[in-house]
C-alpha cells in the first residue's frame, strides 16, 4: 500500500472510493489484507498516516497498522499476515527506492522475520543507521561549528532544525541517486521516517532550544554529557571550521604539513 489510508466521513472510508466499485478503499485494503502473505506500507503516509493526517486530520488519516504513533490504525494493533509478521512499514517522506525493493528481495526469499522488524515496525537493514552516520557535515558537528543560514556548511543541529542524529535512516550512507542527500544538499534531515515528523511543534527549519541548549538531544546522551562536550569542542574548534561553518565555500583550507612517520 502506498499513501495513507482515509477512514473518514465518520468511518466510512467513502472520502476514497476505488474507481468503478462503489466501495471505499479502506473496504478493499482490509479484505486483501487479510488473505495476503505480507502486508507492506510504502512511505510514511501509508506506514503512520504522515502529512496526509497533519492536523486537523479532516479526512481521519492513518496508516497500515499505525494511526500517528499509536498502534492500531486500519488493520487494527493485533493485526497479522499469513505468516504471522505485522505491516513491515517501509517508512521515508519519501521511501528511499532501495528500502522498497531490499524488503521486497528479503520477503521474496523468506529472509525477513519479526526480528528484523525494528519497534516502530521498519526494516532494520535501513532503520538501524542514524542519519547522522556518514553526514558529510560530521567535522562541523563534533566541535559545534553551526551554519546559520541555508546556505551556510556547517552543522544543521543547533540552528537550522536537522536532527540528523535522532533521525533512523541510512540516508547518508546509501545516497539518493548513488550521490545525494538531504544534508548534502544544504537542507536538515526532519526526522521524515519516524511517525508524527509532519509535526513537529515549530519550523522544520529552526531548533527549539532552552537556555540555548536544543531540546532535541543525540540518540542516546545524556544531557549533561552533550553540555560538557559541546562546551569542550567549542573551546577546541580550530579557526578553519568555525569560519567555513557560516560561509557557502570553503575560504580557510586544511594547513598543509609534512606527515610525521
Amino acid at each position: 500500500m502506498e499513501g495513507a489510508l482515509l477512514r473518514g466521513p465518520e468511518g466510512t472510508g467513502r472520502f476514497h472510493v476505488m474507481g468503478g466499485t462503489g466501495q471505499p478503499m479502506l473496504t478493499w485494503v482490509r479484505a486483501l489484507a487479510a488473505m495476503a502473505r505480507h502486508v507492506v506500507a510504502v512511505g510514511s503516509c501509508a506506514a503512520y498516516g504522515g502529512i496526509t493526517s497533519a492536523s486537523p486530520n479532516i479526512l481521519d488519516a492513518c496508516g497500515l497498522q499505525y494511526d500517528g504513533r499509536y498502534p492500531g490504525g486500519a488493520l487494527g494493533a493485533d493485526f497479522r499476515d499469513r505468516t504471522g509478521l505485522p505491516v513491515i512499514n517501509i517508512a521515508g517522506c519519501p521511501t528511499h527506492p532501495d528500502w522498497v525493493t531490499g524488503t521486497l528481495a528479503l520477503l521474496a526469499r523468506d529472509q525477513l522475520g519479526a526480528q528484523d522488524l525494528d519497534p516502530l515496525g521498519r526494516p532494520r537493514f535501513y532503520a538501524d543507521t542514524l542519519v547522522h552516520h556518514g553526514c558529510t557535515r560530521n567535522e562541523f558537528y563534533e566541535y559545534k561549528a553551526s551554519a546559520r543560514h541555508p546556505s551556510d556548511l556547517g552543522c544543521l543541529m543547533e540552528n537550522m532544525g536537522c536532527i540528523g542524529t535522532q533521525a533512523h535512516g541510512d540516508c547518508n550512507t546509501r545516497l539518493w541517486n548513488g550521490g545525494g542527500s538531504c544534508t548534502r544538499g544544504g537542507y536538515a534531515c526532519i526526522n521524515c521516517t519516524a511517525p508524527e515528523f509532519e509535526e513537529p511543534g515549530h519550523p522544520f527549519e529552526t531548533t527549539p532550544k532552552i537556555a540555548g541548549i536544543p531540546v532535541g538531544l543525540p540518540t542516546d546522551m545524556p544531557k549533561a554529557w552533550y553540555v560538557a562536550l559541546s562546551s569542550l569542542a567549542r573551546a577546541a574548534t580550530p579557526e578553519r571550521l568555525a569560519r567555513n561553518a557560516t560561509q557557502d565555500h570553503i575560504v580557510v583550507p586544511p594547513t598543509s604539513r609534512p606527515l610525521r612517520r
